[in-house]
């Protein structure tokens, strides 16, 4: 039996409600940026009851959040660098995601091998992994799920036949997980609003600041991108959580922050690369590294890491909103999985989709792109405003946590006619909320569900709503019970079906088409550039009966998708 699932009605159809909050109340934290750091601070906010407004200029997710490698992961290439803080918070907060989204957050076998004439040797391998498992869960209260081994040559051909460079001695097999990263994002919001009281909106667009007569910041000018509203909103501390676009909003401060690198990534068929497992591959060439990653019934590869800087005069490009991968980031990717598995000789024609982000590294003198630290730097400026940089995607909570805390310690941290609020000791820093899991479903519950309710749908199907959904996936099978229709597939090869569609439009603020195809599913992510028509129409079709799109509404939707699809695929 399901007990204590939580859901809220979260819809765009109510977005001037909460346009309407954003104008009229008075905030103890505003956050801009609504990325998973974003989501995160808002949702360790709420544990706190600290009353949020989160904001974005685009949709939840759009940047750095929903472009990453798909993986929550230790960095076990940070052990070269000396970098065992960060792998060690890193590590256990993958655990911790494991324990706290386990319908998302899944095991990864991953194998790094051991050569005779590349980055890593067969030694290195065997003391890595063991110092890797050992910062995962010496005096950690979350364990990983299994330790690593070390295979033979003769024990990787026979498991991975496939994958058969000459020079390979040993192969060292972890467990590091998969991701969905915008629905993370998106979940952690989601978890903040019940928690607490939070109000996150997105396409709101910040502007501008008020300053009171001492210079600090008392209220953030805004604009609804929407429908070009001009707002303001009160607030008591504000903090820049804008990722790639932090510099942007640092007004005057001595130097620029963000060094912004490029990540491109391809998806093709799992069985046209024959990985079994995921990869961490080091290029010949320039000894960089990549992933092969297995990702349902796809092989996910990436990534590049290459300085974003295409603007005039070599000046970096500004506009971060859509970097897309080329044929040169592309043959890159090829050209070394087709050396490490010969018999897979990709082409371009293999290619279902691609994906481009920009990471928001930090700048450091004198380092190239790959050996920069993914270490946070929290930055207050004398307006006021606390800007949180750089990190992982993986160590997000914490990230958020040394935010909000760093906030706090401060003398005039959420001050109230004069007076600083005072926090139990224990709030200060708490560590791993003990609130109950809400969004998340343990599988034997799920399974246990599908069993008692028997719906009509395939196996493939209830796979992917619980690892998409969660406790939500209960409601999305419920409608096909109720309404078979929306059990039924969009297009006969993919797993989508309309159910979720409707889920989506009642509980996830997608006031667009593209933030449905590209965030809150992975429709542009697994589903043929070819069928992306189809479908999109199809999905707009729903979207036009919800929200009452008249058709060139509706044909504007689509073309914007379909644009952006468009750009994704260059031959």
């Amino acid at each position: 039996m399901i007990s204590n699932i939580v859901e809220i009605n979260w819809s765009a159809l109510d977005r001037n409600k909460d346009i309407k909050r954003l104008e009229e109340e008075e905030f103890e934290l505003v956050i801009i940026g609504g990325g998973v750091t974003g989501a995160g601070i808002a949702r360790e906010a709420a544990l706190r009851g600290i009353k949020t407004a989160l904001i974005d200029k685009n949709d939840f997710a759009f940047g750095t959040s929903s472009r990453s490698s798909k993986m929550a992961h230790g960095g076990f290439r940070y052990l070269a660098q000396n970098e065992f803080k960060i792998v060690r918070e890193s590590t256990t907060e993958r655990n911790w995601l494991r324990n706290h989204f386990s319908h998302n957050v899944r095991p990864l076998i991953t194998n790094i091998g051991g050569f005779t004439d590349r980055k890593i040797s067969p030694t290195e391998v065997k003391l890595g992994l063991g110092i890797y498992d050992f910062l995962s869960d010496f005096g950690s209260k979350f364990k990983q799920f299994k330790k690593h081994k070390i295979l033979t040559r003769e024990e990787v051909l026979k498991e991975e036949p496939n994958f058969n460079p000459s020079s390979l001695v040993n192969l060292g097999q972890y467990y590091d997980t998969n991701v969905d990263d915008s629905r993370l994002t998106l979940e952690t919001i989601k978890e903040s609003k019940v928690i607490g009281d939070v109000v996150a909106v997105n396409y709101v667009k910040a502007e501008d600041f008020i300053l009171n007569e001492a210079g600090k910041i008392t209220k953030l000018k805004a604009v609804d991108v929407e429908t070009g509203k001009k707002l303001e909103i009160n607030g008591d501390q504000f903090i820049n959580a804008t990722g790639i676009w932090t510099d942007s909003l640092l007004q005057n401060y001595h130097r620029k922050v963000i060094r912004p690198t490029k990540g491109v990534h391809i998806v093709v068929p799992g069985h046209r690369v024959g990985n079994n497992h995921a990869f961490g591959l080091f290029r010949m060439e320039d000894r960089r590294s990549i992933f092969v990653l297995t990702r349902n019934e796809f092989t996910l590869i990436g990534t590049t890491d290459t300085d974003y800087i295409l603007g005039k005069n070599g000046q970096p490009n500004e506009d971060f909103d859509y970097p897309y991968c080329t044929k040169e980031d592309s043959d890159y990717l090829i050209k070394t999985v087709n050396q490490y598995f010969p018999n897979a000789n990709l082409t371009e024609k293999d290619i279902i989709s691609t994906y481009a982000g920009i990471r928001p590294l930090v700048m450091e003198e004198g380092k190239s792109e790959s050996e920069i630290s993914r270490k946070e730097v929290i930055i207050d400026t004398e307006n006021g405003l606390t800007s949180i940089c750089g990190g992982k995607l993986t160590a997000f909570r914490l990230m958020a946590e040394n935010t909000l805390y760093h906030i706090i310690k401060k003398k005039d941290g959420f001050s109230k006619d004069g007076k600083t609020r005072e926090f139990p000791k224990k709030e200060l820093k708490q560590g791993y909320s003990k609130q109950e899991y809400l969004i998340d479903l343990k599988r034997k519950e799920w399974d246990q569900f599908i069993l008692d309710n028997k719906p009509h749908l395939d196996a493939d199907i209830t796979n992917i709503l619980y690892q998409q959904y969660g406790r939500g996936a209960i409601e999305i099978v419920k409608d096909v019970i109720a309404n078979p229709q929306r059990g039924k597939r969009f297009l006969q090869d993919v797993q989508f079906i309309p159910a979720e569609i409707y889920y989506i439009l009642s509980h996830e603020f997608a006031p667009h088409l593209i933030d449905i195809l590209t965030r809150r599913t992975e429709i542009s992510f697994k589903v043929h550039y070819k069928k992306q028509p189809e479908i999109a129409e199809k999905i707009a079709n729903i979207m036009a009966e919800v929200y009452s799109w008249d058709e060139n509404t509706k044909k504007r939707e689509v073309k914007q998708y379909l644009d952006h699809i468009g750009r994704t695929i260059w031959f």
